[in-house]
């Protein structure tokens, strides 16, 4: 079985996917809106306006889908003058950690990540931290054996929550589809997020679609091999609904435009694009 690509390289291919399928004004839209979202110092910034490295990370996949050269090399510079060991917040410094190893190939052996990973100075999101963490160990190793059959190890002992959120559920099944495990009782689970006429809910007995759970839900099933033709036209109408001027927003009601919802939105477009001329069955 050939090796997966990194996880956060199919992110962006996904999205670099999903930007092909926007018109030329609409690509325009969405650099401008990248663009202008970098901060002076280099950093992409959050709702505030301030430079962020959470909403870095978002920024720099965004980037890279778009081929922004002179983004990502101001970025480049950003992230050299900083030191992961002294960020006290966890998703900053996984987030760090992460932008590090990809934008400046600055590699930890699997000794350093786990002493810095294990660092739990105050308490986190605990979905935000797992999903950094996956991201920061599979960026540095996870295509060596020994990681991919630890990981295949702990994941079929490993069960999820029977109140887990969507997000959740698609980063167990991604994680199982790049290993090569059996996920069909897992795209199920995830299917049941699925809301008609919207696109997926954050937890099941909600009634109201986000972009985020739509997103990486259905970048999860088409990495798993679903077919989406069914859940296409209703989750293209959600997105549709939630573009303006460039950016995306959460789809729950919040009209404010952000890098992280503009992923979340290109990516819904990029897992679509397979099944976007298919006729349904």
């Amino acid at each position: 079985m050939a090796l997966q690509k990194a996880l956060f390289q199919q992110f962006i291919n996904t999205v670099q996917t999903g930007t092909t399928l926007l018109d030329d004004e609409q690509q325009l839209e969405i650099e401008n809106f990248v663009r202008l979202r970098q901060h002076s110092s280099g950093g992409f910034e959050d709702r505030g306006g301030r430079p962020d490295l959470y909403y870095s990370v978002f920024g720099f996949w965004l980037a890279s889908a778009l081929g922004m050269t002179d983004e990502l090399s101001r970025l480049r510079g950003y992230l050299s003058t900083l030191n992961a060991q002294e960020l006290g917040n966890g998703v900053h410094r996984f987030s760090l950690l992460l932008l590090q190893q990809t934008v400046l190939a600055k590699k930890r052996s699997a000794f350093q990540l786990l002493r810095m990973l294990l660092m739990r100075d105050f308490p986190v999101n605990m979905t935000y931290q797992v999903f950094l963490v996956l991201l920061v160990v599979d960026s540095a190793h996870g295509q060596k054996k020994w990681v991919r059959r630890l990981g295949r190890l702990l994941l079929s002992v490993y069960r999820l929550p029977k109140l887990a959120p969507c997000s959740m559920a698609a980063a167990l099944l991604v994680a199982k589809s790049n290993l090569g495990m059996t996920t069909a009782r897992l795209e199920k689970r995830v299917l049941g997020f699925f809301q008609r006429g919207q696109g997926f809910v954050a937890f099941e007995q909600m009634h109201e679609a986000d972009l985020l759970s739509t997103g990486v839900a259905l970048f999860a099933l088409q990495k798993a091999g679903a077919d989406l033709r069914l859940l296409a036209p209703d989750c293209l109408g959600f997105l549709q609904q939630n573009y303006s001027s460039g950016a995306f927003m959460s789809g729950t009601g919040d009209r404010e435009r952000d890098l992280e919802y503009t992923f979340y939105g290109l990516l819904t477009l990029g897992s679509l694009a397979g099944v976007l001329n298919t006729p349904q069955p």
